[in-house]
């Protein structure tokens, strides 16, 4: 049996994995939280296998994963909710995830952290510090410290994505944003100016990563925008209002500069992304 590529979501940026690799000719493995939530897209595709895993909540996954892995892109992340689930979810899951890859013999992992990992800062690149001002950030640095333990037994590649968001991607800052407009709730944000990162252009340089052996961080940033002219976009595209806006002075914005030469990635232009997504 040929080795396998684990993806850890199917949901957003992990369903166009997912299709971009089996469209590549690879073996894809993923995983679902329940059976109920497999698309009728993926049901019958021969080189597509799936499994079932709580990662907030399942204590023992291993024996829900294939034998035979290659590579993993460990997308899996909670955004929010309460404490104990968002830090099983993230560094605790990972961890298992990470000395099941040693014991699997897997070549590689790419893992999708955060720029809010540096806390606050303008063109930020990968050699600027770590700052983390939410819990949510705070357990995207603490599973970052987790890798130099495991850099020895495969390769590991820590994706540092600025405010993720397109179709599908469930538990993010702009699709909060967006429910607030839509449910007419209060928008009330500490972020002034952000850089966020349209996940369609992230596939071909994520599938192109699969091949690269290195041990390398990598931020991935859209361009820069103040908040409100993303909320002003939002509110033209649905029709919907907020009860009440409210944005902070914070800026966080990411240098893709390095993403750019190794990988190729480019960035759509943030107001083309609100209207592909939400129009």
């Amino acid at each position: 049996m040929d080795k396998v590529i684990l993806v850890t979501s199917p949901f957003g940026l992990g369903e166009k994995i997912i299709l971009e690799l089996l469209k590549a000719g690879e073996s894809v493995y993923t995983i679902f939280p329940s059976p109920k939530e497999v698309p009728m897209s993926f049901l019958g595709k021969i080189n597509l296998k799936y499994g079932f895993v709580r990662f907030d909540l399942d204590s023992s996954f291993e024996k829900n994963l294939p034998k035979r892995v290659k590579c993993i892109y460990h997308l899996y992340e909670m955004y929010y909710g309460p404490f104990t689930a968002v830090f099983k979810a993230n560094p605790c899951a990972t961890l298992q995830l990470l000395d099941w890859s040693k014991k699997a013999g897997v070549e590689k992992f790419v893992y999708m952290s955060s720029g809010e990992v540096y806390g606050e800062g303008s063109h930020l690149n990968e050699k600027s510090g770590y700052n983390p001002k939410s819990f949510y950030a705070t357990t995207k640095f603490e599973t970052e410290i987790l890798f130099r333990y495991y850099a020895k037994f495969f390769s590991i590649d820590t994706l540092r994505v600025f405010f993720p968001f397109g179709r599908g991607h469930r538990q993010a800052y702009l699709c909060n944003l967006y429910q607030a407009i839509t449910a007419g709730d209060t928008i009330d944000t500490e972020f002034g100016v952000i850089s966020p990162t349209y996940v369609d252009d992230m596939v071909a340089p994520l599938i192109a990563l699969r091949e690269k052996k290195e041990n390398r961080v990598i931020n991935f940033a859209g361009d820069p925008v103040k908040v409100s002219e993303l909320v002003e976009k939002m509110i033209a595209v649905s029709g919907k209002n907020p009860k009440k806006i409210k944005t902070g002075h914070t800026e966080l914005t990411g240098d893709s500069t390095k993403a750019s030469q190794i990988v190729n990635y480019s960035v759509t232009a943030w107001q083309k992304a609100i209207e592909d997504l939400f129009a």
